[in-house]
Parts: structure tokens; C-alpha cells; sequence
């Protein structure tokens, strides 16, 4: 197999498997490329990240330059090889030459004139040009026109964009310090927060539990919290377990963690990940919209609520594929619940904090709306009505907003 080919194979194959099967972007990435070399390994990612996000133009590209069907396994080579065509920054007919010897090592011996005929035509013309415009602006930043819209009138269009173009940038990965020197660059206000360049230099140190991987939104999450030794604490929807540890560090392992979690193979997975580096918590499996506790017992809870996740679209570029016009209103209704039952369980001078990991409204401040909530004290970000809205643009984190209840 020429030098190549195998990674654009590998890129096309996982794409399938997220666009058509549902298959989350961070996690096929992870499992699908273990046999490859680093370098491989990283380049996959590159390219398969850059084609979902810019999907919608790569398929443009390519139906400008067809008459008929495509079998899927030839559309997948085809998105992958017009992705590094325009925009890549390699030799543009090294591209062509891998996607065709990848079509016919791939099973479609027959496409591969066909595939070599399509990409050289994207070679010599390019893309066609964008709209004019708000659609062609969003059609730009690879996002769907309504939700383009909506950031935009929520943000204004200057704010929305920026937000885009950085959702659209590779990220460094963060990590949180539990002990020893500083691993990275700190973020600003976030008290042990770091980006790292390499998570593979700092191997020893994850498995050690020295270090753990932890966006700076999230570490920034507990740290608004706030626990203190000697708390009664309560984590609502708390898998993969994150936050529950840096919680259980914040108060040494003097107090009482509850962590709950409604998907009990998600909550056993934690509570291992959480044994293996010393921290054993109560687990519960429950319902966030009706949590089995007694009312006030509890002096801190923590709502990282599911949600439409598109703070987190660098790391997950297949959520603006899946969201849908009505979905951020969908799980602001879900969150309201949750919130509203999880106020019910905190004592009276107790705190609780709830997050998403997105930024529209509907998920943020409309669920906070009447509650007393505000933004936690000495966090970066931009403060919006009831909490702190950080962002990749503003913050160099994921979008996270936080909003703090006191009793």
C-alpha cells in the first residue's frame, strides 16, 4: 500500500461511521487509529475533523462536478480528498493520487478514474463561490443558516462569528494539576487549569494521576462550587466523573460525595476510572428530574446538565451536523426540571451551581430566569444575565456557562 493511502482510508472509514451511525468524532478518532503511528494518527484526526466541519461545502464542491449517484464508500474518499484540497496545506495532487489508490484498494477499483477525474477538476477550479451574505457566511463557518441566526441575534454577528471561527480551530488539550509543576500554559483565573501542545509527553503524569485531562471550562465548573472540607455534596448527572474528582481533591477527602448518574454503565466506568486513582465516592443511579434524597440534606450540589454540547463543537464537530432547530428548547425544558428539583435537595446557606457546556440561550440564562442566580466571583468570561459565559474566542476553553444559587 503506497505511503498515505491507509490514512485516507482510515479517515473515510471513521467518517462513515459518525455521519451514518451516530458515532462520536473524539471516540472513533481514539480507538480507530491505534494501530497508526502518532503522526498518522494526528493527521487522521486533522482530516477528518476539517471534513465534518466544512461537510457541507465539500458536498457542495463535489455535486457541482457530478451528474449521477455515488456509492457511499467512494462519496467518503471523495469528502476526504476535496477536505485536503481545499483546505489542506500539502501538495494538493499528492491528495488526488492517495484518494484514487484508496478507492481501489478500498474495494471500488472501477471509480478510480472517476474519483481521479473529480478531484482534479477541484484542483484546477476550486470551490464555488459562497452566497452573499448571512447564508453564505454560515455556510463559511460550515454551521447550519438557523443556527448561525440565532448565535447571531442572541450575541450579534461579530461575537457569533468569532465564536464560530474559533469553534472551528484545533484545540489544545487541557488539563487539570492534582500535584507537581506546572505541566503547561495556566489559564488566567482558573486555579490549576493548563493547555498542553503534546498530552503524550505528559503520559506518566495522567497515569499517575499527577495530571488529568480536563477542559479549563470544566476544571472552572467545581472550582464555582466552591466545597469546603466536612461538606455534604451532591453531583447531579455526573459521569464520566471529572468533576466529581476534582471536587473530592477540593475538600482532601474530608466530607461526603454523592455522585448520580441515570446510565449505569456510564457511572460504573467512572466510579472504576475514580478507584483506580485512590477517590471512592457514593454512586447512585437516578433520575435528575427526580433525585431519591431528602430535601436540604445536602450543603453543595453541582448540574452539569446534558445539553446541545456546542461549546464544545472543536472537539466535536458532528454536533452541528445532529442539532436541530428545536433542540436547544427541547433540553432547556429537561435542565429546568433538573434544576428546580435539585434546589429542592439544598440546605439553607448551602450552594449549588449549574453549567452546560453551550452557549445559547434557551440552555443558559432562560433556565436560570428567577432563580437568584449569578455569575461565580473571579472566573474569566463574559458575565450574561444570571452567570459567566466562557468561550473559545474569549477564554481559549470550551463555551461553558455557570451560574451560581445561594441559600
Amino acid at each position: 500500500m503506497k505511503q498515505g493511502v491507509e490514512t485516507r482510508l482510515v479517515a473515510a472509514t471513521l467518517l462513515r461511521r459518525i455521519l451514518e451511525e451516530g458515532a462520536y468524532s473524539n471516540i472513533v478518532v481514539r480507538t480507530g487509529t491505534e494501530d497508526l503511528e502518532r503522526r498518522d494518527a494526528l493527521f487522521v484526526q486533522r482530516l477528518l475533523y476539517t471534513t465534518i466541519r466544512y461537510l457541507d461545502r465539500i458536498d457542495r464542491t463535489i455535486d457541482a462536478r457530478i451528474s449521477r449517484s455515488v456509492d457511499d464508500d467512494v462519496r467518503a474518499v471523495l469528502r476526504v480528498g476535496v477536505s485536503e484540497i481545499l483546505f489542506g496545506d500539502g501538495n494538493a495532487y499528492a491528495a488526488v493520487d492517495s484518494a484514487v489508490e484508496a478507492v481501489r484498494v478500498g474495494g471500488n477499483p472501477r471509480a478510480s478514474g472517476f474519483v481521479n477525474g473529480v478531484l482534479r477538476n477541484v484542483v484546477r477550479n476550486g470551490e464555488p463561490p459562497l452566497p452573499s451574505g448571512p447564508e453564505g457566511e454560515a455556510l463559511r463557518l460550515g454551521v447550519p443558516f438557523w443556527l448561525y441566526e440565532d448565535l447571531a441575534r442572541t450575541y450579534g454577528p461579530d461575537t457569533a462569528v468569532s465564536f464560530l471561527d474559533a469553534s472551528n480551530q484545533p484545540t489544545r488539550v487541557g488539563v487539570r494539576r492534582r500535584r507537581g509543576e506546572a505541566p503547561g500554559e495556566a489559564i488566567p483565573g482558573i486555579e490549576d487549569a493548563y493547555l498542553v501542545d503534546d498530552v503524550g509527553s505528559h503520559r506518566k503524569s495522567i497515569a499517575s494521576g499527577d495530571l488529568v485531562v480536563a477542559d479549563p471550562s470544566s476544571t472552572a465548573v467545581a472550582a464555582a462550587l466552591d466545597p469546603r472540607p466536612g461538606d455534604r455534596i451532591l453531583d447531579l448527572a455526573a459521569a464520566p466523573g471529572g468533576k466529581t474528582l476534582h471536587l473530592w481533591d477540593m475538600i482532601k477527602g474530608e466530607g461526603t460525595i454523592v455522585a448520580m448518574d441515570r446510565h449505569a454503565g456510564r457511572a460504573a466506568t467512572a466510579r472504576r476510572r475514580l478507584l483506580r486513582l485512590g477517590v471512592d465516592v457514593r454512586w447512585v443511579i437516578g433520575d435528575a428530574t427526580a433525585p431519591p434524597f431528602e430535601p436540604g440534606s445536602f450543603d453543595r450540589i453541582l448540574l452539569d446538565a446534558p445539553c446541545t454540547g456546542l461549546g464544545t463543537l472543536r472537539r466535536r464537530p458532528e454536533i452541528r451536523h445532529r442539532i436541530r432547530p428545536d433542540s436547544a428548547a427541547e433540553s432547556g425544558r429537561l435542565q429546568r426540571q433538573m434544576l428546580e428539583a435539585a434546589s429542592m435537595l439544598l440546605r439553607p446557606g448551602g450552594r449549588l451551581v449549574y453549567s452546560v457546556c453551550t452557549v445559547t440561550p434557551e440552555e443558559t440564562v432562560d433556565v436560570v430566569a428567577d432563580t437568584d442566580a449569578r455569575a461565580p466571583e473571579g472566573l474569566p468570561g463574559s458575565e450574561i444575565a444570571g452567570g459567566v459565559l466562557l468561550a473559545p474566542h474569549a477564554t481559549g476553553s470550551d463555551g461553558m456557562f455557570i451560574a451560581v444559587i445561594d441559600r
